[in-house]
């Protein structure tokens, strides 16, 4: 994985009457700070392979004007600072995979997901403004039947296995899946549900955006086992926690997980 130099998030200061602007892969992001005002503008772009990171820029990019949306916040008096934090989306995403995959009996493979990141804006005071994807994603249900189940979002980005082609990209955040079968007979991967809102946001050293890695085991006589490690993967260097989860999830909430994970 090759480094990547220079951060998008932190905090940042605007004089009044300025604006900055942001690439952020496919997504531009303009602000500008008025006396007694923000605006914000943004756009996201179908060009989901772009991978370009532009940090507070003073000339504006080239924005489809026609296919900006805007949004206004009045306040009494606005903060110098602008403080812009990576997040994950607010529901689960279910990524399918374009070609499915079973695993063998006894066998264990870990496969990375990649999932868009939200841009959490908020004044140097700790007034949230908005949550944006980078990406927007379509909506899918994900469960048994229409009564049962869940809103999600829909991926068809599924997963790579080596680690080593795995590009670094800021506007994406890898979770590594750890999967055994212990079961007699193959377990066939279609597609995977990630529980998006109860996962922090780790930066590596490179610049790279990680979740906490889950492990999931398929177990003889229905018995399944989830679990979520604790910090950063292994595999992310020197990492550091800069989003915390927007619902932190129990442990007792994993013995249902594994169905919500792997299939319906």
């Amino acid at each position: 994985m090759k480094k990547q130099e220079a951060a998008w998030w932190g905090t940042f200061k605007l004089e009044e009457q300025n604006a900055r602007f942001w690439e952020i892969g496919p997504m531009l992001l303009g602000i500008e700070r008025l006396a007694k005002e923000w605006r914000l503008a943004s756009y996201s772009s179908e060009d989901l392979e772009k991978n370009t990171i532009k940090i507070a820029q003073e000339d504006c990019p080239d924005f489809p004007k026609d296919k900006l949306q805007f949004r206004r916040y009045v306040f009494h008096h606005t903060d110098p600072t602008i403080i812009l934090t990576p997040t994950l989306a607010d529901r689960s995403q279910v990524s399918r995979a374009e070609t499915s995959f079973s695993i063998p009996p006894d066998e264990h493979i870990t496969i990375y997901v990649s999932s868009p990141v939200w841009v959490r804006i908020e004044t140097g005071s700790g007034i949230l403004l908005d949550e944006i994807p980078s990406i927007r994603q379509s909506d899918t249900w994900h469960g048994p039947n229409t009564r049962e189940g869940e809103l999600c979002y829909s991926s068809r980005t599924f997963c790579r296995t080596n680690i080593e082609e795995l590009p670094i990209r800021q506007h994406r955040v890898l979770t590594p899946v750890v999967i055994h079968n212990h079961h007699y007979t193959p377990l066939l991967i279609e597609q995977l549900s990630l529980p998006l809102s109860h996962l922090s946001i780790f930066a590596d050293e490179n610049g790279g955006l990680w979740t906490e890695e889950i492990v999931i085991k398929n177990e003889l006589h229905n018995n399944h086992i989830v679990k979520q490690s604790k910090g950063a993967p292994h595999m992310a260097k020197n990492a550091i926690l800069i989003s915390k989860p927007r619902f932190p999830l129990k442990p007792m909430n994993f013995i249902s997980l594994f169905y919500s994970l792997l299939t319906e």
